[in-house]
């Protein structure tokens, strides 16, 4: 990283660092992308000297990951057939390699938003689900300061949460509706399925064990498979219930369209309180919001704009560019966003 003259930073530039006021207000966070809009609210504001992260070639940094990806996914999907037809040898020596893999790219944050955020389609959810829980769930391991051999292990927790759906009849796993009654209580079992798949595991300790049979756990007491509540439930179940729910609603799914992230962080502001714990919820919102910036998006009266600021006392509204204006969203209720594009 270096420090800049905020005049003189480029757009595309990525912070390295929060930036305060004098009274300690965030005014962008970390690794947020920069542009002529923040540049100028920054300077307005009296900062005149931000720190950032050296220049990279940034669409190849891109086409690396993305290439990468792919293949994080067609090795999950090897895990989860072999499963699926009743062989468990793999699943120790997949999940670890996977594991680091996926470790290494624990730099590229920004690029893992954008790459995530980019997904169309809900062919293989099963697979890119597990692939991109396990991401945001490191993002938020490092987010919390832990150290590597933590979150190379909620990694693997995460890659491995839902592996008990692999038992449950793929006409319910599959069902293009709602789920009944009865075929919910089916879908229930699956953190114990997966718990009772890789409890004798020796590669894997207990609090990765502990995860898969907990990550639907709730604060509240609300969750399943126990109706456990707050310290009840382990760090790395906790994690992960909130990567998990992310990533289901901000990706298509065969019963239901995704939503924008930011409908995803008014629900976790709303409902999630209650439902999550609130260090580790409010640690993954304020981190994660900034990275959107930069990201193309449609409007429900049919425009397209460009994310140039999240603001960090209010992620659900954000600044966007449009038909060559600002649109600050907090002051316009009739306009949504839509999807990301």
């Amino acid at each position: 990283m270096k420090s800049v003259y905020t005049v003189n930073c480029n757009e595309g530039e990525i912070l390295s660092a929060d930036v305060y006021n004098e009274n300690g207000t965030v005014l962008a966070s970390k690794n947020t992308v920069m542009n002529d809009y923040i540049k100028n609210k920054l300077i307005g504001f009296g900062i005149y000297e931000v720190k950032i992260y050296e220049a990279m070639e940034n669409n190849k940094r891109y086409t690396r990951f993305n290439k990468k990806y792919k293949e994080y996914i067609l090795q999950m999907k090897e895990l989860l057939l072999s499963v699926t037809l009743g062989s468990y040898d793999s699943i120790e020596k997949i999940t670890l390699c996977l594991t680091n893999q996926i470790y290494k790219n624990i730099s590229d944050i920004d690029y893992i938003i954008f790459c995530l955020s980019k997904i169309r389609t809900n062919d293989e959810y099963t697979y890119i689900h597990c692939v991109n829980t396990a991401f945001y769930s490191m993002m938020i391991g490092n987010w919390l300061g832990m150290h590597k051999e933590k979150i190379c292990d909620l990694v693997s927790a995460s890659l491995i949460h839902d592996i008990g759906k692999t038992k449950i009849p793929e006409q319910i796993l599959n069902k293009k509706g709602i789920l009944d009654k009865e075929e919910f209580e089916i879908m229930k079992k699956h953190p114990f399925l997966g718990y009772e798949i890789i409890k004798d595991m020796s590669e894997f300790h207990s609090e990765i064990k502990e995860a898969v049979l907990l990550h639907h756990e709730r604060m509240d007491g609300s969750g399943y498979p126990y109706g456990y509540k707050g310290e009840s439930i382990n760090l790395f179940a906790k994690i992960i219930s909130i990567a998990d729910v992310f990533d289901a609603m901000t990706q298509n799914r065969i019963y239901k369209s995704k939503v924008s992230p930011f409908d995803s962080f008014e629900m976790f502001l709303n409902e999630g309180v209650r439902l999550f714990d609130y260090t580790i919820l409010y640690t993954f919102l304020i981190h994660i919001a900034p990275l959107y910036v930069g990201n193309k998006v449609q409007l429900s009266n049919g425009d397209i704009g460009e994310i140039v600021f999240v603001p960090p006392q209010d992620i659900t509204s954000p600044i966007l560019y449009t038909n060559s204006q600002y649109l600050d969203m907090s002051k316009d209720n009739n306009i949504k966003v839509l999807r990301m594009i």
